[in-house]
């Protein structure tokens, strides 16, 4: 039942705090290990409730060595930890970001679907969380590895794709994924088009005051007046 889930995820968190986390650590690490997927999705949430408890400093170095394990359940485990982490922890994830970022990075690089996949997820959550931080630097050069994956078309990862370049287009603002889009709005490939206008429709959705800058100038014509005086005030 959910309901007895959620509750023993929690106590693991009281555990952590009143023992320590590293002994409950070792012991969910280990759990990452199982084949059954239910019983590894509640170790992920249980290792960042863990983190959220006991500050994440404690958890992270050894979730990020758990990575180094050639195995698939293993490396979508952290991920998944990571982005329930990042999730939970909101704005401190700005200390961390720097830390993560070459680990997100080879997920992102991986063949595997499932690990990019979780990766965005992650990086979704993280860029909500460092919003207004001063983090653009690591956030555009990880929508540099999101952005190669806009041609796929499992579902899930779409989704999750998605999912990232919103919580991008909220940290980095609309007109930088406003850039990555141009390129693609009027390529000749209609399947092509339909990706980039689908990003560009939710860019319009989520931020359209803020695209006005970012559009090209366009010259008065007799009647007509396109130039926007205000974007050249300076003050």
């Amino acid at each position: 039942k959910k309901a007895i889930r959620r509750a023993t995820v929690n106590t693991f968190g009281y555990i952590a705090k009143a023992i320590g986390p590293h002994d409950v650590l070792a012991t969910l690490l280990n759990n990452l290990r199982v084949q059954e997927r239910q019983n590894r999705v509640c170790t992920t949430v249980a290792i960042a409730i863990v983190a959220e408890t006991c500050s994440p400093f404690t958890v992270l170095p050894a979730l990020m060595n758990e990575y180094r394990v050639p195995e698939l359940n293993v490396q979508n485990g952290v991920l998944k930890s990571l982005s329930f982490l990042f999730e939970y922890i909101g704005e401190m994830g700005r200390d961390y970001i720097y830390a993560v970022t070459p680990l997100l990075e080879d997920a992102l690089m991986d063949r595997d679907l499932v690990h990019r996949q979780t990766a965005c997820a992650a990086i979704q959550h993280m860029s909500l969380g460092v919003y207004g931080f001063g983090c653009e630097d690591a956030l555009v050069h990880l929508l540099n590895y999101v952005w190669p994956n806009v041609f796929e078309t499992s579902p899930h990862l779409v989704q999750a794709f998605m999912g990232a370049v919103e919580g991008l287009r909220l940290a980095l603002g609309p007109i930088k994924i406003l850039q990555y889009c141009l390129q693609g709005l009027f390529h000749p490939a209609r399947k092509v088009r339909d990706v980039y206008w689908k990003i560009y429709n939710t860019l319009y959705i989520g931020g359209q005051d803020a695209l006005v800058a970012g559009y090209p100038r366009i010259a008065d014509e007799g009647r007509n007046t396109f130039v926007r005086q205000e974007l050249d005030y300076t003050l």
